[in-house]
């Protein structure tokens, strides 16, 4: 077999293939044999057609045939000779398969671009210095808090005080809920339902409609109706009204420590609440520190690649958006959801990812580039290093996990997550880093960086 390739534009090869008739004449005629066995031609019984008469009828087809079968088989044999990568199966341009001449076919395939990175030293990046939002410390704060609450029975009035009849902020109720919204049923068993809260509501509004139901109904069966908030219901079930029984089985009070010292002894953290806040301070702020290296790297990526501008293949960036949307839906899915419950579909998603996707795969063949260029790769000791770690952090077993890992394909991807990582620390020492927050944006134009080809978010 003979064979060459030629590159007929930056992500795109020909291949030329030529086979000898002594290689293939042979495999033509148990075709044919294998046909005229098994096939009914008037006149002739099964297994006794004339070989001319089995060439007339059906040669050409049988040809074609053999035709398909050899470009499968030699393929990847003649791309391999001449060291190149396919990326998608080959698109037959001609062929030619005719008796006592030699089989030839062209066919051309896509391939990554070669790259030959330039200007990668010496980039200019701007670095935000890390902050403590306060909001976020005080969101921290009252995690620790919401873990430690404890639900109590409601206790006895103070002697001389009026007993509480009426449910009231801060209490929770279990109940069991059975009804519709619309037409869809919905049933539940052990709902809890905090009075006064209206996140992560099982049915949003339903505590609302049981602020004024009276203690004294444990134990009884009550139906409510109401129209959830539309802000919050998923939109086939917006506008719908709720018609619920409620099997109203306890009520409990929570009990909310106070945020002092005794509060931070408990969280097993710290001895005092000020050192507690400081822990807590500090975990904000490194990572907020490691965001900010992150915002630096992609926009020092983004940089190069508007020094070294390259084509990049269509089904490169074709599988990158498949891989993101499959992402996307196996996360609704977590959560009951497909892309038609939150007003979207494949297609719309796809023009959505398709920037962001981008920017991933030529961002994935430079890194490579530049990595070939200096010679950048993990180190035995340093990929055993870090499946180590992550099964000490993890709590497993390092032979069992990478066992595991290396059924499931995750090896490789470390691997690549660990270089790429390597390549960009790599960058980020060359680079002229500079240290300054991020500039306030107006409201028509931005900072022009690799966030700016994100795709806008899913709605959930």
């Amino acid at each position: 077999m003979q064979s060459s390739v030629e590159r007929i534009s930056p992500v795109e090869c020909r291949v030329k293939v030529e086979i000898p008739w002594t290689d293939i004449s042979t495999r033509l005629q148990d075709k044919l044999r294998d046909l005229g066995r098994r096939a009914r031609v008037p006149g002739f019984r099964p297994g006794k057609i004339p070989a001319p008469v089995l060439e007339r009828m059906f040669g050409k087809s049988v040809r074609q045939e053999l035709a398909r079968d050899l470009v499968q088989e030699t393929f990847q044999t003649a791309v391999t000779q001449h060291s190149v990568v396919p990326l998608t199966q080959p698109v037959l341009e001609s062929s030619s398969l005719e008796q006592g001449a030699p089989f030839s076919y062209a066919a051309r395939f896509e391939v990554p671009p070669s790259i030959q990175p330039k200007d990668y030293t010496g980039v200019p990046v701007r670095r935000r210095p890390a902050v403590v939002d306060e909001a976020k410390v005080t969101a921290e704060l009252e995690r620790r808090r919401e873990s430690l609450t404890e639900l109590r029975a409601i206790p006895e009035p103070a002697e001389g005080e009026t007993p509480r009849t009426k449910t009231a902020a801060g209490d929770v109720w279990t109940v069991d809920v059975e009804g519709q919204i619309g037409d869809t049923r919905v049933t539940r068993k052990d709902v809890r339902v905090d009075i006064g809260v209206d996140k992560n509501e099982f049915i949003p509004g339903l505590a609302a409609v049981m602020e004024d139901v009276e203690l004294s109904a444990v134990g009884s069966l009550r139906t409510v109706r109401f129209v959830p908030p539309e802000a919050r219901m998923r939109p086939e079930l917006k506008g719908k009204e709720a018609v619920l029984a409620l099997g109203l089985r306890e009520v409990r009070v929570k009990h909310v420590p106070a945020l002092d010292d005794d509060f931070a002894r408990d969280t097993g953290e710290a001895e005092s609440l000020a050192e507690l806040r400081g822990k807590i301070e500090e975990k904000i702020k490194q990572d907020d520190a490691d965001e900010a290296e992150r915002d630096a790297r992609r926009r020092l990526v983004a940089t190069l690649l508007e020094r070294n501008e390259f084509e990049v293949a269509p089904s490169m960036i074709a599988r990158e958006v498949s891989a993101q949307i499959d992402a996307t839906k196996r996360q609704l899915a977590q959560q009951g959801l497909k892309l038609a419950n939150v007003g979207t579909s494949e297609a719309d998603l796809a023009r959505r990812i398709r920037p962001q996707a981008l920017f991933n795969v030529k961002a994935f063949l430079l890194l490579d580039a530049i990595g070939k260029s200096e010679s950048l790769d993990v180190a035995e000791e340093e990929f055993e290093a870090e499946l180590t770690k992550m099964a000490e952090e993890s709590g497993q077993n390092l032979a069992r996990m990478r066992a595991q890992m290396e059924k499931n394909g995750q090896l490789v991807l470390v691997r690549a997550q660990m270089r790429e990582e390597k390549i960009l620390d790599f960058l980020m020492s060359k680079a002229e880093v500079t240290e300054a927050p991020d500039p306030v944006e107006s409201s028509d134009e931005g900072e022009g960086s690799a966030d700016a080809a994100a795709p806008s978010g899913t709605e959930t």
